[in-house]
């Protein structure tokens, strides 16, 4: 007998517990779907899983298919800028979040939008900004599901196809 696939997984690495909070209202199980959001009658989950940010990676390699939102603040940038970067190149298909606290550093355009470049989907400078990502999250599933595929990731083999 074929084991179910595991819901997709939304990692929130921050030191606190206010985007987690905001990501299991918005993306999570507890979630209002959007009239016009194209998963909403499936009944899809998405689990909402804390996580610190040096495991990220390691847990990305282990999960089927995976997003993750990042705080950055002014003690990290530099760190979670790497870690985005690493992401991007070795799983290019993992949606990445940026949550960012504008009261606690002033943040300039050319920083935001370097992060940009790193490969991230969407900076979110509030919690209630969870509500537009979790849309985003969920037309990828959705196109997902409707590609046939039985994954969002894709493996691509080591050796080409002759």
């Amino acid at each position: 007998m074929r084991q179910p696939a595991e819901p997709p997984v939304f990692l929130v690495a921050e030191s606190g517990r206010r985007w987690l909070d905001a990501a299991r209202r918005f993306v999570g199980p507890f979630a209002h779907a959007a009239a016009d959001d194209p998963v909403s009658d499936r009944g899809s989950v998405i689990r909402v899983q804390a996580i610190e940010r040096q495991l990220v990676r390691s847990a990305i390699a282990s999960a089927g298919d995976c997003f993750v939102l990042w705080e950055v603040d002014a003690t990290n940038c530099s760190t979670i800028a790497l870690s985005i970067a690493q992401v991007s190149v070795s799983h290019h298909d993992v949606m990445q979040f940026v949550a960012i606290d504008r009261s606690q550093r002033p943040w300039s355009a050319s920083q935001l939008a370097s992060l940009m470049e790193l490969g991230v989907t969407m900076l979110l400078r509030r919690p209630e900004d969870l509500s537009l990502s979790a849309r985003l999250v969920r037309r990828k599933i959705a196109k997902a599901a409707t590609d046939g595929t039985n994954s969002l990731q894709m493996h691509s083999s080591p050796h080409p196809a002759k």
